[in-house]
Parts: structure tokens; sequence; C-alpha cells
């Protein structure tokens, strides 16, 4: 039978008293041994809490994690996380700073010499660098123009995909590819641009102050090949429809069943035209073989070319889609989007009503928790479809009344 850690305690105080100190070490250290365990194992219940949208719980868990190791970079960066979602900004980018030095974060840091950009510095230039996914680009990107207020010449490397859409969509700055080379003497100083947040967003009401909206646009003229190439009528109701995450770790909570959004191709003259990325054919086509509906697909490779999947997007009356980079590619182009929400992202928390600050042209559907089923949210979704269609009707319908 194992001894209980007060028995081991009990073991070591004896031996001590009769000066046997190296029995009484042999005692204490699988007691000591515990102490790591006991870290994790705040963490670990911080983030279950987390999940179940407990965030006071999760927050003290966290905590206590810290004062048993306040150098946790795990542990600060999540606690970043969870306090720019409550809305306590000054704590939440402290906190957030820390992602550099956690395992678990996976961009890569920018090799340079140049001094990190500060408001107050008076640089005349700046290196925004890459990092994170295209979802997060695309977010924190909208910080750029007002970082060009300041620091009036802008170099920002990003994902190579979204080039040319920032490109039109804020052209006063200068964007190039993250594999390109910078040299040191091209500009006076650099900043990461998931930290442009930290510059400039204190509160929830700085938001809309900071960020621009329709900073990213489509090629027109992809948009009207894409509209061809599916045979988008007039008449047409077009969702675009994208229900998966593919996200390390957090992709499965992030997502939704397609079979669970069927009701979606009931509406009259809707046209279903597919935005998810990855391998979604399978799925696809056991969905139309058990359904008999069909979802639309052009030759778009929706994970690389970017550029045509804001294509199909520019002729989209609205996008439905779980939290995925599909939601921030339309939300950046202003175009109507309803997510389905798994409280798992910090800026999601941003909103006035169901609508969020980042990208006023989507609406939220948050789920209470990981583990809830999302029938609540796919019913309010329903809703809301069912006015915007009745709204297009209406305009497309007077507007051949006056033709």
């Amino acid at each position: 039978m194992s001894k209980s850690i007060q028995d081991l305690f009990n073991e070591a105080v004896h031996a001590f008293d009769k000066d046997e100190y190296d029995r009484g070490i042999e005692s204490l250290n699988p007691i000591i041994n515990l102490y790591d365990l006991m870290h994790l194992s705040f963490i670990q219940r911080g983030r279950a809490n987390w999940e179940m949208r407990r965030w006071d719980e999760a927050i003290k868990d966290f905590e206590l994690s810290l004062r048993m190791k306040p150098d946790s970079a795990d542990a600060n960066w999540t606690v970043g996380l969870i306090t720019l979602q409550m809305g306590d900004f000054e704590k939440g980018w402290a906190g957030y700073e820390h992602r550099w030095k956690s395992d678990a974060f996976k961009s890569a840091r920018l090799k340079t010499k140049l001094p990190r950009w500060e408001p107050d510095k008076g640089y005349e230039s700046v290196l925004v660098w890459c990092e994170q996914g295209i979802g997060d680009q695309i977010i924190y990107g909208s910080l750029l123009p007002a970082l060009q207020k300041i620091t009036p010449n802008v170099t920002a490397m990003v994902d190579g995909r979204l080039i040319k859409m920032f490109s039109r969509g804020m052209p006063g700055i200068k964007f190039v590819s993250h594999e390109l080379k910078i040299k040191n003497s091209e500009c006076q100083s650099q900043i990461p641009i998931g930290s442009l947040g930290s510059a400039f967003i204190h509160s929830f009401e700085d938001v809309p102050k900071y960020r621009v909206i329709h900073h990213v646009k489509a090629n027109p003229d992809r948009a009207a090949a894409v509209r061809k190439e599916l045979g988008i009528n007039e008449e047409d109701f077009v969702v675009g429809l994208s229900w998966a995450s593919t996200a390390p770790r957090v992709g499965a909570h992030k997502s939704i069943a397609l079979k669970d959004l069927a009701p979606i191709f009931d509406l009259p003259n809707v046209k279903v035209v597919n935005l998810q990325y990855g391998e979604p054919k399978k799925e696809i086509d056991d969905f139309e073989k058990s359904t008999g509906k069909r979802i639309h697909q052009s030759f778009v490779n929706t994970f690389f070319d970017l550029e045509g999947v804001a294509a199909i997007i520019e002729n989209c009356d609205v996008v439905v889609a779980c939290s995925n980079a599909n939601v921030h590619l339309a939300g950046g182009m202003g175009k109507p989007v309803l997510v389905f929400d798994a409280n798992k992202l910090w800026y999601w928390n941003c909103k006035e009503g169901d609508r969020s600050t980042w990208y006023p042209s989507v609406r939220l559907f948050p789920r209470k928790d990981m583990i809830t089923p999302w029938d609540d949210q796919v019913a309010l979704v329903m809703d809301a479809l069912k006015e915007m269609h009745d709204q297009v009707t209406f305009i497309t319908d007077v507007f051949k009344e006056m033709q």
C-alpha cells in the first residue's frame, strides 16, 4: 500500500528529530516532486474553466499556478488571452507578449537588430512583421493605417496570399512577402503585427476608433469570372458556406458539422457556394448524397488561392461560417457574415450587441460553452438568414419594377 503525503511528511519529521537527515530527505522528495504536477494541474483546470466560459474561476486557477511559477510563459500568455476577452487590456496585452516564450506558440520570431517600435519615439519608418495565421494578420492588419498616421513609412511583411488584397484596401502601405529578407537599413524600427493592439487598443471603445474597415479588397475581374463560372443570377440568394476550422488544438471546438446546416438549403432561390478550405470533398459528397442538396463549387483552390476565395465572397449576399480565416476575409471586405462563435477567441468578445466592433458587418452567435451543441445557434442563424433573404428579395423586386 502506497504511503500518503502526510505519512511521508511525518516520516521526514521523525527522521530529522533523530538526526537522520538523508532518510528524511528521501521521504520529502516524492512530496516536493509533486510541485510541478500541482502547477500543471492549476493550468489544466484553468483551461477547462475557460472552455466552460467560467472566466473568473479560470483566472484564479492561473494566478495560483503563477504563484508557484511566476515565469511560466504558458500561464502568463493564457491569462493575457482571458483578460483581453474580459476587457482588461492593460493586463491582457502584458500577458499576450509572453506568447514568444511559450512552446505552444508556433510562429517564428523575426531575427532583427532593429529597435521595437513605440508611438512616442518619432520613428519615420517601421517594419511590421508577420506572425500567426491569416485571420490574425487580417484583424491586426486593420490597425496598420492607425500606425501610418504616427509613422508615415510602413512596410508590412504578410502572408503572400494577402499582399494584393491588402494593397488594394490600404494603398499607402508597402506590403511584401513574409519570406522576404529586409535589410536593417531599410527601416528604423520594427514590431510584430500581433503587438499593434497594445499600442492602440486599451478598451473595447478603442477598437472602432483605430481599426479601419474594408481594408481587404477583391480583384473585380476575378469576381466577375467566378460569378460566371458559378452561374450566379440576379435572383439568386448566394450564401458562402464554411463550417470547419483546421487550427491546431482548437479547430474541433470551433467547427460545426455540415449536416447541421442543411436548413440553409431550403431557403427560396438559395445558391450555397463552398468556401471551405482543407479537404472537404468527402464530407461534401456524403452530404449531397444523403440530402440531395447541392453545394456549388468553383475551380478556386480555397486554401492556396485566397484571391479566388475573396472573389467568391464578393459574389455572396452573406457568408455563414464558424470562426475561421474566411470570417476575417469576409469581415475585412465588409461582407455580411453570420458566425458560429465557440467563445474561443478574445477579439469576438469585442462587440456591440451581436455585432463585432472589429468587423461591423459580422454578427456573432456564441454558444454557452465548448460542449453545448450548436442547435440554438443554428436556429438563430436561420432566423437571421430568412430576414436577410426577404430584404434582398424585396430590393431585387423593386429594382426590376424600376427597369
